[in-house]
């Protein structure tokens, strides 16, 4: 049996799936969207059980030239979302200028953020705290226990595309990565055209095929 890889990335299972998970599968239909220089900034990818994964809301993470899974998966398409999300933040540093440099998405996403506050009807944090683009845990926790993802969802079906952008600038970055792959792009256009075409173009310069 070959050993499993990301294009030329080598994959360790430190931990086993939870799930019935077809792993090679998900590496095939990420070589299938995803350029192959666009993960040049990973040198491995790890399956393994982190303490940051059971005491956080998250179960990917991109640290150090690595993406680290946890083993606990629901499915395969959850998995797919969770790799290219990480993709993403791996691009973050090689391409700042592009993704960040001319402020336009940092702009996009603060306009999106201060929408927000207006439409909540008693909202626990203050507009500085909306106006800050930096991820912080107290916005995190505002969103996810205080608001709660259910009701952000359908109060900001019509400014960002999931939840899980507001969360900061680099996550808004992130989100739309994934989602201009494995999503609905012309939602992504309509919502964040900023962001859309960020992403359009770092994929079209970077195109293997």
């Amino acid at each position: 049996m070959h050993p499993l890889r990301l294009y030329n990335i080598p994959v360790n299972a430190l931990s086993l799936f939870t799930n019935n998970i077809n792993f090679g599968d998900v590496l095939k239909k990420i070589e299938q969207r995803v350029p192959e220089r666009l993960t040049n900034n990973v040198d491995v990818i790890y399956i393994a059980d982190l303490p940051d994964f059971r005491s956080k809301s998250f179960n990917a993470l991109y640290k150090d030239g690595a993406i680290y899974i946890s083993p606990d998966q629901d499915n395969e398409a959850d998995l797919l979302d969770d790799i290219i999300h990480e993709i993403a933040h791996s691009l973050e540093r090689e391409h700042q200028n592009l993704i960040y440099g001319d402020g336009n998405l940092e702009r996009e996403f603060l306009g999106k953020r201060r929408t927000l506050y207006y439409l909540l009807d008693n909202p626990t944090l203050g507009m500085l705290d909306y106006n800050n683009a930096d991820y912080t845990a107290k916005f995190d926790d505002h969103m996810y226990n205080d608001i709660g993802y259910d009701n952000l969802r359908m109060i900001t079906s019509g400014l960002f595309y999931s939840p899980y952008a507001i969360t900061s600038l680099r996550e808004y970055w992130a989100n739309g990565f994934e989602n201009y792959l494995l999503g609905d792009r012309a939602k992504l256009k309509d919502l964040s055209p900023v962001l859309y075409n960020k992403v359009d173009e770092l994929i079209e310069n970077n195109e293997d095929y």
